[in-house]
């Protein structure tokens, strides 16, 4: 998969549940209560494997981690007494750090 596909299609996922936190907050404000929207859930979780098979992701978690996770994107990597940081805020760190470490 290239570099632009993976950021295309990963994108789209973000925009996607943007939306849907958008309409959440919507029928929240109508209806006065919470809600949870399953809507397109099935087919986000899809992607995300197909993604991961495609460049041979063996943590099956990194992509879902990195979507929803609200933690800063780096991943420490310790090697002997050494603690290396590697960034991965960005798609274009992210798609850097899968080719390097998972399509040897």
């Amino acid at each position: 998969m290239t570099k632009e596909l993976f950021i295309k299609k990963m994108s789209h996922i973000q925009n996607f549940q943007s939306q849907k936190q958008t309409l959440k907050a919507f029928i929240s404000k109508l209806t006065n209560s919470n809600c949870y929207i399953e809507m397109g859930d099935y087919l986000i979780d899809d992607i995300i494997n197909t993604i991961t098979e495609e460049l041979n992701i063996s943590d099956k978690d990194l992509l879902f981690w990195w979507l929803y996770e609200t933690v800063d994107k780096v991943i420490y990597i310790t090697e002997g007494e050494d603690k290396k940081e590697i960034s991965i805020r960005t798609l274009e760190e992210l798609y850097g750090y899968i080719i390097e470490n998972y399509n040897k």
